[in-house]
């Protein structure tokens, strides 16, 4: 929807379109959605079926639905490692200089894009560089913390804050994806219009206190976070939330939250769908359905899911730790690994008593020396 809304308003780039493609463009429009979508299934009917499969290594291009490894993500990997000031042990130009565009062995009439062997550790560091990304910026606590309060301040303001599509009827944020020239607006300025917006009936009071909270650092708190030994079942998350809500707290008190880190396929090591090719022979490909162990260090566990339990309601903090760890046990989820919270409290009470020991023993060790 997007590109033809882009296409349509820009008499530049349609021209440029149609000046390429004089022929079957919107049968191209098709093509290059569907390369975005890495659907490799829908057929193409400017190319015979043949031909559409000799093609089928350009949906590993930009989405790779095989294994998760195509430019997008080596893009948005250097740049956000750029801006964290992290660094990246894996190295994408390298990468590509050792793909190689292959008919596959298990099935001779389709393309792939097949590497090296030797490439097989550079990609388990690709997958840890996207664990570490996740772990200390996209899914920290405080970004989530953030990204909570942006949503609540997006649903207090859905009703009053709206936008003229090209027909001139007012649209609502919620269903801006309907109208692409809605939708194209939507960016970070929307939070600078609700704060300067007029609001005489104080409709959007709320939304605007949780923005300013946001610039002020009076974010929701992470009252725990558990990474149980079992995997999070579908619906205990909505069973732990209604456990909490028996109780005398409300929704706007707290929000739980699932979080998964993984690889991009599940419990699944995307390594095993990757096609390898070997110096000896480079004009066959095979998939590594039992990856070799090119080092010890590599990883066993591809997936790993936490709960959290974030605290809306300064008031009710000390209530809802309290009623988050009864919950925990009724949901099965206490046999944790670790409690995130609850280790940072052990931590500070153990140090405190051993300052609190020191402080006492140190006077009388030195007088004990004194006297002797």
């Amino acid at each position: 929807m997007m590109i033809d809304h882009m296409i349509t308003t820009n008499e530049d780039l349609k021209n440029e379109f149609e000046k390429r493609f004089p022929r079957d463009w919107d049968e191209r429009k098709k093509f290059i959605k569907y390369l975005i979508e890495g659907n490799k299934k829908k057929p193409v009917s400017l190319y015979k079926i043949k031909d559409n499969k000799a093609r089928y290594y350009m949906y590993e291009i930009v989405a790779n639905k095989r294994n998760e490894i195509d430019v997008d993500k080596m893009d948005y990997f250097a740049r956000d490692c750029h801006g964290l000031g992290m660094k990246s042990n894996f190295d994408h130009l390298r990468f590509i200089s050792q793909c190689r565009v292959m008919f596959s062995s298990d099935t001779p009439d389709e393309t792939t894009i097949a590497v090296r062997d030797k490439e097989e550790y550079n990609l388990y560091e690709l997958f840890h560089t996207r664990i570490g990304l996740f772990r200390r910026a996209y899914y920290h606590k405080v970004t989530k913390a953030v990204e909570i309060m942006f949503t609540d301040v997006l649903v207090e303001a859905n009703d009053h804050l709206l936008f003229k599509n090209k027909c001139g009827k007012p649209v609502k944020m919620s269903e801006a994806w309907e109208h692409p020239e809605v939708y194209e607006k939507l960016t970070d300025s929307v939070f600078d219009e609700i704060l300067m917006k007029e609001d005489p009936d104080k409709k959007l009071e709320k939304a605007k206190e949780l923005i300013n909270n946001v610039y002020k650092r009076k974010l929701y708190s992470l009252v725990d976070e558990t990474s149980p030994v079992k995997k999070i079942e579908r619906g205990e998350k909505e069973k732990m939330e209604e456990l909490l809500l028996q109780t005398t707290l409300s929704e706007d008190d707290f929000t739980v939250q699932k979080v998964t880190y993984s690889c991009g396929m599940g419990a699944r090591n995307p390594i095993t769908s990757v096609y390898f090719y070997t110096k000896d022979n480079d004009t066959d490909c095979f998939p590594r359905t039992k990856p070799k162990k090119p080092s010890l260090f590599l990883p066993e566990i591809f997936e790993e899911e936490t709960l959290r339990v974030y605290s809306k309601n300064a008031a009710n903090i000390r209530l809802l730790k309290k009623e988050t760890t009864k919950c925990l046990i009724k949901v099965g989820l206490d046999s944790v690994k670790n409690s995130t919270i609850e280790q940072e409290h052990q931590g500070n009470a153990a140090s405190k008593r051993k300052s609190n020991a020191e402080d006492k023993s140190g006077p009388s060790k030195r007088i004990n020396k004194k006297s002797r």
